[in-house]
C-alpha cells in the first residue's frame, strides 16, 4: 500500500470540531514510572477531597518515598505526587462522536521516524506495524512521523478543542485506515489475511468483500502446506478476510425418526 499526503491528509478541513484521527500540538502527558521504581509522594496532603487539592494547594509539600510512609495510597481517592511530565504532538484516537460529551479521551504521540533503525522503516512506511500508525511526510511542519499506538493515555478533552493547535487531520481514507490499526492493535480481525499460515485444506470465503458491499463474495479452495500463507484476494487484494466454510452435514432424517 503506498502512502502519501495527498491522499492521506484533509488539505481543507472545517476547524469548529476536532475529528478522531486529529493530529495536534502542545498536549501535555503524564506517563506512570515502571513498578520497579519508587513513588514519591508528597505531604501534606489536603483536608477534605483530593479534588479540592486544584483550588487551593499548601505552599510547601515535602517528598516522601512510598514505603517510608504508613498511610501510603490508603485514602481512596488517590495520592499527590511527584511525577514527570511533557507536551507532545498527538493523535486523538477516540471516536468523532464521542468527543463532544466525553470528559477523557484517547489520544497517543506522535513521533519523527528520523533516526529509526532503517530495518524498521519499510514496514512502518506501509503500515505493517501492529504498534504503531505512519503518518507520511507533507510539509516542513509535518515531517514522516508515526503514531505510537504504545503508548495510549487519556488526556482531559479541554486540550483538544483548540483548534489553532490542528497539525493535520486525516482524509477519509486514512480514517478508515486508523480504525482498522486500532482494530488489530485491541483484537484480532475476524478471518485470516496474507500474513497467516494457512492451518487446513478447505474451502474460504472472503468475508472482506462482504463487508465492504462486494456483489458477489468469492470462495476458494485453499490448501496447507509448508510456509504456506493465505493468498490475497482476486477483488480486495491485502484486504483479504479468508473465512473457512462450514460443510453441510449430510444427514440421514429417515433414520433419525426412526
Amino acid at each position: 500500500m503506498i502512502i502519501d499526503a495527498a491522499d492521506w491528509y484533509d488539505h481543507d478541513p472545517e476547524l469548529k470540531n476536532p475529528y478522531q484521527g486529529d493530529v495536534l500540538d502542545g498536549v501535555p502527558l503524564v506517563f506512570p514510572q515502571g513498578k520497579n521504581l519508587r513513588w514519591v509522594l508528597l505531604r501534606p496532603l489536603p483536608e477534605g477531597k483530593m479534588e479540592n487539592a486544584r483550588s487551593g494547594l499548601p505552599r510547601k509539600y515535602h517528598a516522601n518515598i512510598e514505603g517510608e510512609l504508613p498511610t501510603a495510597w490508603a485514602r481512596p481517592e488517590g495520592e499527590l505526587v511527584m511525577a514527570a511530565a511533557a507536551v507532545y504532538r498527538i493523535m486523538i484516537l477516540s471516536r468523532s462522536c464521542n468527543l463532544d460529551w466525553k470528559k477523557q479521551v484517547q489520544v497517543a504521540p506522535v513521533y519523527q521516524t528520523e533516526g529509526l533503525p532503517f530495518e524498521s522503516l519499510a514496514g512502518l512506511r506501509e503500515n505493517d506495524d501492529d504498534q504503531s500508525f505512519f503518518l507520511p511526510f507533507d510539509t516542513p511542519d509535518m515531517p514522516e512521523s508515526y503514531v505510537d499506538l504504545g503508548h495510549i493515555t487519556t488526556v482531559s478533552v479541554s486540550y483538544i478543542r483548540r483548534m489553532d493547535k490542528l497539525v493535520r487531520r486525516l482524509s477519509s481514507r486514512a480514517t478508515i485506515e486508523l480504525q482498522n490499526s486500532l482494530s488489530e492493535f485491541y483484537a484480532r480481525p475476524y478471518g485470516f489475511n496474507v500474513k497467516d499460515g494457512v492451518p487446513q485444506t478447505a474451502k474460504y470465503r472472503c468475508a472482506g468483500c462482504f463487508m465492504s458491499g462486494q456483489p458477489t463474495v468469492p470462495v476458494v479452495q485453499i490448501s496447507t502446506g509448508q510456509d504456506r500463507k493465505f493468498p490475497e484476494c482476486a477483488k480486495c487484494g491485502n484486504d483479504a478476510l479468508w473465512v473457512k466454510i462450514q460443510e453441510p452435514k449430510q444427514e440421514n432424517l429417515f433414520a433419525e425418526l426412526r
